[in-house]
């Protein structure tokens, strides 16, 4: 574990507008989620200055994943769909290219894991992975997450074939609760 590379997560800043505006108009990336046009800067800025980090009011929580030594930000992980009712969200993430395959992805779900369950008092995680996509597919499955079903034919590409979606859920309750 001593090779891991040592990671944090933060809040959004005012700052990290330019960093999400990278992250959001990676076109390769918007396969796996639902955008279809670029960010602008501005929409960005505005997004981190009225930022709700309450994650029950907001349905979603956005944390900015940085080496902890140099403070660089790699990537970002989100906590959406949060349900206080359910207690349960879905976990997406994404890693900047240089920095995939070093273990940041991996850290970073076993964090937001460990924040969703003790701060606050998830029940179940989830993720949607496009079928073909097996790096996210590893990351999930050797973190504990399981694939309990698949949607034929959900997510479209822009060469207008289809592809399954496959949705993987893990309880975050301990066999000592159940």
């Amino acid at each position: 574990m001593s090779d891991e590379p040592k990671l944090h997560l933060r809040a959004v800043e005012p700052s990290d507008a330019d960093f999400m505006y990278e992250v959001e108009n990676d076109a390769a990336a918007w396969r796996y989620s639902d955008t279809i046009a670029p960010l602008s800067r501005r929409i960005l800025r505005e997004y981190a200055l009225n930022y709700d980090a309450d994650p029950f009011s907001a349905g979603q929580i956005r944390l900015i994943i940085t080496e902890s030594e140099t403070k660089t930000p790699v990537g970002i992980i989100d906590l959406y769909e949060v349900s206080q009712r359910h207690l349960r969200a879905f976990v997406g993430i994404y890693i900047c290219k240089e920095f995939r395959g070093k273990g940041y992805a991996d850290q970073a779900l076993r964090q937001i894991e460990y924040y969703a369950k003790t701060t606050l008092h998830l029940c179940n995680l989830g993720s949607k992975i496009e079928a073909g996509h097996q790096p996210a597919i590893n990351l999930f499955e050797s973190n504990g997450f399981k694939e309990c079903g698949r949607l034929e034919n959900w997510l479209s590409a822009p060469d207008d074939k289809y592809s399954d979606m496959l949705l993987f859920a893990k309880s975050l309750k301990s066999s000592r609760q159940e």
